[in-house]
């Protein structure tokens, strides 16, 4: 009786189990993460806009004043500033800066700076100023409009990116 080693044959049937398996993994995970991430962006409708109608720095108090002269109601705007003029992207959120009244705003959503409790509350044509204190120097300020948008039987929050104002200042 001849006997055959078969221990190469194992190694390979291993091999072939493991890649079978990581496969099997990778199809499932991609499976859940498709149904996971949204298919489509929620955009804000066309026409939907804000204007810097006035800017005023005095220290360290950056005042703002922003008119909707777009068709559609806004509900609030991010905000970031630049510290240089050499920088292409305003990175620092000025969000948490705003002077917050209780009566009449704004009201602060994670870095969005809200209008006011009800959804998409600046008419066309009206005026909002609000008041930041500042830390430091900033050379730009950009700001991007956000409204409600209805998905489905839900109101979503959509940025208005298409909409985004960059105002080249000096504030120290």
């Amino acid at each position: 009786m001849i006997r055959k080693k078969k221990k190469g044959l194992s190694v390979m049937i291993g091999y072939i189990l493991l890649i079978t398996f990581g496969i099997i993994m990778s199809i499932i995970v991609y499976s859940y993460l498709k149904t996971y991430v949204p298919k489509d962006l929620l955009k804000c409708d066309e026409g939907s806009s804000l204007f810097i109608k006035e800017v005023n720095c005095s220290g360290t108090s950056l005042n703002i004043t922003l008119k909707n002269n777009g068709k559609f109601n806004i509900a609030g705007y991010f905000i970031h500033a630049a510290n240089n003029s050499a920088q292409e992207v305003a990175t620092v959120d000025l969000s948490s800066k705003v002077h917050n009244d209780t009566l009449t705003g704004p009201i602060i959503m994670g870095s969005v700076v809200m209008f006011w409790t009800t959804p998409n509350f600046l008419l066309p044509n009206q005026e909002k100023t609000h008041e930041y204190t500042l830390d430091h120097v900033i050379s730009q300020i950009q700001i991007t409009p956000v409204r409600y948008e209805n998905e489905g039987n839900l109101q979503r929050l959509a940025s208005c990116g298409n909409a985004k104002i960059l105002e080249d200042l000096y504030c120290s």
